[in-house]
């Protein structure tokens, strides 16, 4: 059996907004990617967000621990992103294998000491719906978080913050002109691999979360208009395994499709390397 604790970095509001608009939460998508890839996999779900206290095994006892992508922000001073910050700090204590998309790289680096702010980037607040022209560091060709990842990839991205200094040790796997966008943390007892891009969407997902922030996106300045928006979202919405359009290309400048990746590899990854050895070993030790 693998044990691992899904956080959801959403409040309640924005998790009934999730599931409006893609037909679950972020966690729960997660959760099923994950019990695809094994089905040994027990999978508990936690919301930190909430006020609620959050009832959880020792933290320990779990085989990994992964945070979610979230519309909170690092520095907005809420009490719901306190208590996440809060509880990244317990995780890194637990000494478990720790792994985080979007937000969940931005909350492992501020707990760890790191600092996030808002977008610096100068075409738009959002970086959305893709991130082109990552490319893996010298660090990040040789780990094993990207294993079986091109040189140079896109993938699809949703985040208006960034991280803007990692925590001291921290390694920058990868990166594109305006954004880190994977590093590994050693922080306290454990070890976290995160992302800022999301290889865990398909194209009706990532339509969805298009649609979910639409009015933001708008108001930001990242697209010109709803239709702008919607446009690209029913272009996208149709591709879950190949996606090559000309009008989307047009819309997206600077995106290469042919260097999209459409498995999660970072998330099989962490499972492989991380977290079924340490079931492993505590089965052996047991």
């Amino acid at each position: 059996m693998i044990r691992v604790l899904i956080c959801d970095g959403n409040t309640r509001e924005d998790r009934a907004s999730f599931t409006e608009y893609t037909g679950c939460t972020p966690s729960e998508h997660i959760a099923g990617l994950l019990l695809a890839m094994d089905n040994d996999i027990v999978i508990e779900i936690v919301f930190p967000a909430d006020p609620d206290p959050v009832r959880t095994l020792p933290l320990h006892l779990y085989d990994g621990i992964l945070f979610t992508g979230s519309n909170s922000h690092i520095y907005d001073g809420q009490p719901s992103t306190a208590r996440q910050l809060d509880f990244a700090r317990k995780a890194f204590a637990s000494g478990v294998p720790l792994f985080g998309i979007c937000w969940g790289l931005q909350l492992a680096a501020a707990a760890a000491g790191g600092r996030v702010g808002p977008n610096r980037a100068d075409y738009g607040i959002c970086e959305t719906p893709f991130a082109a022209g990552i490319q893996l560091t010298d660090a990040g060709t040789k780990h094993p978080m990207h294993k079986s990842r091109n040189l140079r990839f896109d993938e699809f991205s949703f985040h208006s913050d960034e991280v803007i200094e990692l925590p001291q040790g921290a390694v920058v796997t990868a990166r594109n002109g305006k954004f880190i966008q994977a590093a590994e943390i050693k922080f306290d007892k454990s070890i976290f691999w995160g992302v800022q891009y999301h290889p865990e969407l398909l194209g009706r997902d990532q339509a969805g979360y298009l649609r979910e922030s639409a009015k933001s996106l708008v108001a930001d300045g990242t697209f010109d208009s709803l239709k702008n928006v919607e446009e690209i979202a029913a272009l996208i919405e149709g591709y879950n395994h190949e996606l090559d359009s000309p009008r989307l290309n047009q819309l997206c400048c600077g995106v290469d499709m042919t260097l999209f990746e459409y498995r999660p590899l970072e998330l099989i990854n962490w499972l492989q390397h991380l977290v079924i050895p340490r079931a492993a070993s505590d089965r052996a030790i047991g």
